[in-house]
């Protein structure tokens, strides 16, 4: 399964949608709490509310992971966006029943390295 989708318009328009994945790879799940499981960062209904973007002629990027897997509007190293702003990522030892110490990105710890932000980015 592809990290997102992309439909491709004319005008010059790109709309993205990175935190509506909700997809999370069962070895990965099996790792997590449940409060980790149901996903609690997802902007759940943002496809819907954008969905008549359908009928225009737009560019759209849409996560099909969970943010937990993949953060599409991160860069791969985690770096600060601009000054000022948090890291925005979620602590991790509420979501992941395993113990390791908080990390950069969410859920690389132990067997589930494999599927690092920076691993699923870069391909």
């Amino acid at each position: 399964m592809e990290i997102f989708t992309f439909k491709e318009g004319s005008l010059p328009l790109l709309v993205s949608m990175p935190h509506s994945g909700t997809h999370i790879p069962p070895e990965m799940a099996a790792r997590m709490t449940d409060a980790g499981r149901s996903v609690p960062d997802t902007d759940w209904h943002i496809p819907e509310l954008y969905g008549f973007l359908a009928e225009l002629d737009v560019s759209v990027l849409q996560a099909t992971h969970s943010r937990y897997v993949v953060d599409l509007n991160r860069t791969p190293d985690g770096a600060v966006l601009y000054a000022g702003a948090p890291d925005g990522l979620p602590h991790t030892s509420q979501y992941i029943s395993c113990p390791c110490p908080r990390s950069r990105y969410p859920l690389s710890c132990g067997s589930m390295s494999g599927y690092s932000s920076v691993r699923l980015m870069r391909g």
